[in-house]
């Protein structure tokens, strides 16, 4: 079980999710693609190409940190699917 509030439990599964995929591709990311949850919140899904992953995450992963913060999200990789 994973305790605490909404947003650290959310964090917390997708770094869970993006480990699984690591280990079993396409685990949870066969078949999605790209999606915007229409409330405030919920979970936004983006597929992205290897080169665009690669711009994304940045060195030891500091452009995903400003994205994150700049946005005020959530910001995980599950495979190529941010």
């Amino acid at each position: 079980a994973i305790f605490g509030a909404e947003r650290g439990r959310a964090g917390t599964e997708l770094k869970v999710m993006g480990a699984v995929e690591t280990k079993l591709p396409q685990f949870f990311t066969k078949g999605v693609g790209d999606f915007h949850y229409p409330h405030e919140w919920g979970v936004d899904t983006l597929p992205l190409g290897n080169e665009e992953l690669s711009f994304a995450l940045g060195k030891d992963g500091s452009t995903r940190r400003k994205l994150a913060r700049a946005s005020g999200c959530i910001l995980e990789y599950v495979g190529n699917v941010a």
